[in-house]
């Protein structure tokens, strides 16, 4: 069992009334509170972005307001890896959020640009506002445009925060100014994850609010965790901007990327940016296998109007069990109203019914194992895995049936079962399936067997099972709504 500690938008700030002892102190008190509770100790923390509050000024003082409030956040995140991680900082593990770009550097890097004047000119130039990557920006409070005259004074936007990453890692690591290198991996083989932080940065700025992570970055980090994942580490990503906005918004980004990440292999997301916790699960379009768990944390500093309506200052407690591959997120949220001493507990998080949310990661296991702790595994496991690969490239070809025939061989195998009731209901063979998972070793497999004796007609078999304990006490969010969906086709109102 892992447990991380995630913690997002911290916003430190010189002039915050909640000081670095108070924090910290806030923070031991719950560890301690929770850990009376049954809850493991963290291993790690990830922190999603936004470290400081930010400085949007360009005056004389900015550089070295800015320079203050990274040292801040330096003494805080230092103290918290002496309180929690017995000093070792390897074991804390940061990404770059909008509010760690250096404003100053900004403003300084562009110039007011005037609006033609030709219709077909302005035409030309509201297509450039659009392109990604654009060096143009429009200012809706002062109806102005502005464009990126200095672009190497631009790119030290990250300068900053690559100062204090470097001074924090003791200068183990370093943070580039490149934005396509703006990524980072963190391997913990002990703990059986492996961690990758992406800039979700790239091309954002005070007039440029939108997230976007350069394609490079996530190319960089799949192919520097194949490794890793192939041995069987559990991969997590860490970003900051949120995945959805409202109309109006444009300071999020396009969830397209996480097919890429999904692609190679990540089952686990982080971000924080909207202040609130949430849990999303969101398939890979592309073959409707692979799915990754998007994770966002509230804020841990956020003053009260900072927060959005009705939610409080928050931070996660994510749960792994390695062999299971099962994840659960619990909440704390601050149960007092001193923001200046937050007193911290169990959150009511209205989409998890509760405090937490447990699901299962999707690996997808490789057949091929390559390191000396999968060669250790038993030949039974190996013998699943292979026939589990056969079964699935057999799905590749449309050969339903026979890829069941061959995954069915081994029922202990998850992969071979995921495989095996994969097959099934693309051939909707509901009786095979009631049969195959009656006992349900997995929450796909139990909805399954919801729709496997709906199909079947058999009512009198589906009340008593959606009735029963292990569909009772199962929290997924996915496994509740087809309960809920049964309950309506059986004519129930719960």
């Amino acid at each position: 069992m892992v447990s991380v500690l995630h913690i997002s938008d911290l916003h430190r700030d010189t002039g915050s009334a909640l000081t670095t002892g108070s924090l910290l102190e806030s923070l031991r008190l719950d560890r301690d509170r929770y850990v009376n509770d049954g809850f493991q100790k963290p291993d790690l923390a990830i922190v999603s972005g936004d470290v400081v509050c930010g400085v949007a000024s360009n005056d004389a003082d900015s550089d070295r307001a800015l320079k203050a409030q990274y040292d801040e956040a330096e003494d805080f995140l230092i103290k918290l890896c002496d309180l929690f991680f017995g000093g070792d900082r390897e074991r804390v593990i940061i990404a770059p959020g909008n509010h760690d770009v250096s404003h100053p550097h900004v403003l300084r890097s562009m110039t007011a640009e005037k609006l033609p004047s030709d219709a077909g000119k302005r035409a030309i130039l509201a297509k450039q506002l659009a392109v990604e990557g654009t060096q143009y920006r429009w200012v809706w409070s002062d109806f102005a445009l502005w464009r990126i005259s200095n672009p190497e004074c631009y790119k030290q936007r990250m300068e900053p925060f690559a100062t204090f990453y470097k001074a924090f890692y003791r200068g183990k690591r370093e943070y580039s100014l490149a934005t396509e290198e703006q990524y980072a991996i963190h391997d913990f083989r002990e703990l059986g994850v492996v961690v990758a932080t992406l800039s979700s940065c790239c091309d954002n700025d005070l007039f440029n609010r939108s997230g976007r992570i350069h394609p490079d970055c996530i190319a960089g980090a799949t192919r520097e965790v194949a490794v890793q994942v192939r041995n069987g580490r559990i991969p997590i990503a860490v970003w900051h901007h949120n995945l959805a906005g409202g109309p109006k918004d444009s300071d999020y980004i396009d969830g397209e990327f996480l097919q890429s990440l999904m692609d190679g292999g990540f089952v686990i997301g982080l971000h924080g940016h909207q202040h609130r916790p949430q849990f999303l699960q969101r398939r890979f379009t592309a073959d409707g296998k692979r799915q990754l768990a998007a994770i966002s944390a509230g804020t841990l500093c956020g003053g009260p109007d900072s927060l959005p309506v009705g939610k409080k200052r928050a931070y996660n407690l994510v749960r792994i069990d390695i062999e299971a591959r099962k994840c659960a997120v619990h909440v704390r949220e601050m149960k007092n109203d001193a923001f200046s001493m937050p007193v911290w507990g169990e959150a009511y998080v209205p989409e998890f019914s509760g405090s937490s949310m447990e699901f299962t990661l999707d690996m997808q296991l490789l057949a091929v194992l390559g390191d000396s702790a999968a060669s250790e595994a038993s030949n039974q496991d190996v013998l699943g895995d292979s026939a589990a690969s056969e079964a699935s490239n057999l799905l590749g070809q449309q050969r339903e049936r026979t890829a069941f025939e061959v995954a069915q061989k081994h029922p202990e195998n998850e992969w071979a079962r995921r495989v095996a009731v994969e097959a099934l209901l693309r051939l909707d063979d509901w009786a095979e399936i009631r049969r195959f998972c009656a006992t349900p070793q997995s929450s796909t497999e139990l909805i399954s067997l919801i729709e496997a004796l709906y199909q079947l007609g058999d009512k009198v078999a589906l009340r008593e099972f959606i009735e029963s304990e292990p569909v009772a006490r199962n929290s997924d969010n996915a496994v509740q709504q087809s309960v809920a969906a049964a309950r309506a086709r059986l004519g129930e109102r719960r």
